[in-house]
């Protein structure tokens, strides 16, 4: 196979050649690394004279049709409609039942058996506020038993 320098890569990404040329480069793209690495420094070189596509979402959908012979089904314009979240997704509704579970388990005295009772604390005649809460906590274990 014929070895293509960087000016015949250049002619080959302009459009220049011939129809017969353009194919055996074409295939040789596809046999030899060589050949790739050379096509790719000549796209490098022509960055600045290559059109860009003006809308790329289309461009995307024309390239992925004529690969896959199918378009590609999104939404338009490629906005998303966003999701109506439900009242108890929201996080005030989570907020408030935290609240009303902390406020009945207060009312209903269960962090005073924990604790003996706030006066049992003041009452206290030694020994630290540390032992005096485990020892509660585990006469409160062995009265759960």
């Amino acid at each position: 196979m014929k070895k293509y320098e960087l000016e015949d890569w250049v002619s080959y990404i302009r459009g220049t050649l011939g129809e017969e040329e353009r194919l055996e480069m074409e295939k040789l793209l596809f046999a030899s690394d060589e050949e790739m690495e050379q096509y790719l420094y000549a796209m490098d070189s022509l960055e600045g004279e290559l059109p860009e596509p003006e809308d790329h979402d289309v461009f995307a959908e024309r390239m992925m049709q004529q690969l896959y012979g199918k378009p590609v089904q999104h939404s338009p314009k490629g906005k998303v409609k966003p999701r109506h979240k439900h009242w108890y997704e929201h996080p005030m509704f989570h907020y408030t039942i935290a609240a009303s579970i902390t406020f009945i388990l207060l009312m209903s005295g269960v962090f005073q058996n924990l604790t003996g009772g706030s006066h049992a604390l003041l009452e206290q005649p030694s020994g630290s506020f540390t032992e005096s809460m485990i020892q509660t906590a585990f006469s409160w274990l062995d009265a759960l038993k």
